[in-house]
């Protein structure tokens, strides 16, 4: 579940938060959602979390667009299939360790 917050601001502040917002290539939103976490969590933190997310969400759309392009219509099902495999025995490997914490 999401909830809205909300505030009024003057100009100048609307204007720098916008510039800083295009500057990061990010929606007012997204931009004022990463100064929050940045405040409370730690900016670096909150940076790289953002950051990180960014290129993993770039990444599989640019990967799964090749997929969907090559002429083997079957390898993107193999990829997608490998990749849950992969998942699964990566989850597996972290369950025990968590479990003895």
């Amino acid at each position: 579940m999401r909830f809205a917050l909300q505030c009024y601001v003057d100009r100048e502040l609307y204007e720098a938060v916008n510039a800083a917002a295009e500057a990061a290539h990010m929606s007012v939103s997204q931009w004022l959602r990463l100064a929050v976490i940045g405040t409370i969590e730690g900016q670096s933190e909150a940076a790289f979390r953002d950051r990180l997310m960014s290129h993993l969400l770039f990444t599989s759309a640019a990967a799964d667009g090749l997929l969907m392009a090559l002429c083997d219509k079957d390898i993107r099902t193999r990829v997608h299939a490998a990749h849950g495999k992969r998942l699964r025995e990566y989850r597996e490997r972290l369950a025990p360790s968590k479990g003895g914490d």
